[in-house]
């Protein structure tokens, strides 16, 4: 198969690499970067090898890039999905898959045109690994999921995509019953949103720190206590969501095996992949200063805890833990998505609401969901 990987960031190169080892597959990375694939070498920390020589290679012309691909993984954040999605339209072969990693930013409804022509959308839960990228020739894998769980439109691709993906990265994977289960799950707009808030809610213009920050170094039970009431917020969303089955949007009470605060604080603090997450900061004179411009900001506020608030005012449940978390970025930026009352604020157009793809009630939802 030819398999195109849209970005040569952290996840694309490890993507790439994993798939190259295969020597069954034509890879090609689609990317503007300035990027000789013949001098990346891949290391995979958590088996302690190393790989060169990957045939892999590079194309800055997405019609080139595109042309024939039977798998399409698109790696970029999902401020970026929307351009992307609609230069690309016009180049996809027809069967074409095109999936998202991770899957949640409202990308699936954003492909609502192409899934009427026939192409395969599909999205990851979350990420395959937890990947880093030293420099622009080293990419590495810190750790890869133990099982993977994916959604497709239409639903009934399903099952072939799951036993494809696992042959392509060698990751068992799980098909859910709501791509829902996707653009809702709990991960970077809980855990990344509730760690930003603990950090930033005093920071006031000027304020600068000493060092780098470590994410989970400032973690604390204050900030745990915070997610805990953000993902009970989510889950009663869900529970509101029928007929749309979403029980596999998994309370991260239990996907960490953390029922309170305190023992979500420790078991975030444990994770070693996790060590290496820094603080949005940018560096100036010595000083270090927040990084609205970062990927945490720019993607899990207007693509992640904004599409979670739509649903909950469609779904009419309060959420307090939310309100709280996006009114510190709106205040922080000076922008709007929601008005006091729950109705669009001057930026809403400016996010991953399904209502800015037509998407506007919960039947309408539920009839795209269900194709």
């Amino acid at each position: 198969m030819k398999i195109c990987i849209v970005g040569a960031g952290n996840i694309g190169l490890v993507l790439a690499s994993t798939i190259a080892l295969l020597k069954e597959h034509e890879v090609v990375i689609y990317t503007h970067k300035e990027f000789d694939a013949s001098k990346l070498t891949f290391e995979d920390a958590e088996n302690d090898k190393e790989y060169d020589n990957l045939d892999i290679s590079v194309e800055t012309d997405m019609e080139k890039a595109l042309a024939n691909a039977d798998y399409v993984f698109c790696t970029y954040p999902a401020f970026l999905r929307k351009d992307f999605i609609e230069k690309s339209k016009a180049y996809y072969a027809k069967g074409c898959k095109l999936g998202f990693l991770p899957g949640y930013g409202g990308a699936e409804y954003m492909c609502r045109e192409l899934v009427e022509s026939g192409i395969s959308v599909f999205g990851l839960q979350r990420v395959p690994f937890v990947a880093r990228q030293s420099n622009k020739e080293i990419a590495t894998c810190l750790s890869r999921k133990t099982n993977l769980y994916l959604a497709s439109i239409p639903k009934d691709k399903g099952e072939e995509i799951c036993r494809e993906i696992e042959e392509l990265i060698g990751i068992p994977t799980t098909q859910l019953n709501e791509y829902l289960a996707v653009t809702l799950a709990p991960s970077n707009p809980l855990l990344h949103l509730s760690g930003v808030y603990n950090v930033f809610k005093d920071y006031e213009e000027g304020d600068s720190y000493d060092r780098q920050l470590m994410f989970y170094e400032e973690w604390n039970d204050e900030t745990s206590e915070l997610l805990l009431k953000y993902d009970d917020e989510l889950q009663e969303i869900c529970n509101r969501m029928k007929p749309l089955n979403l029980e596999e949007v998994v309370s991260l009470r239990i996907y960490y095996e953390s029922p309170t605060a305190e023992a979500m604080t420790r078991k975030l603090k444990s994770i070693k992949a996790f060590e290496v997450v820094q603080v949005p900061l940018v560096e100036e004179d010595g000083k270090f200063y927040p990084d609205f411009n970062s990927r945490m900001f720019l993607e899990d506020f207007p693509y992640g805890i904004a599409i979670i608030k739509y649903f909950g005012t469609l779904t009419n449940v309060d959420t307090p833990a939310i309100d709280t978390i996006l009114k510190f970025y709106e205040d922080k930026q000076g922008i709007c998505y929601f008005n006091e009352d729950g109705s669009p604020g001057k930026d809403f157009e400016n996010s991953g609401i399904p209502a800015n793809y037509g998407l506007d009630n919960l039947e309408s939802i539920i009839e795209y969901y269900r194709m």
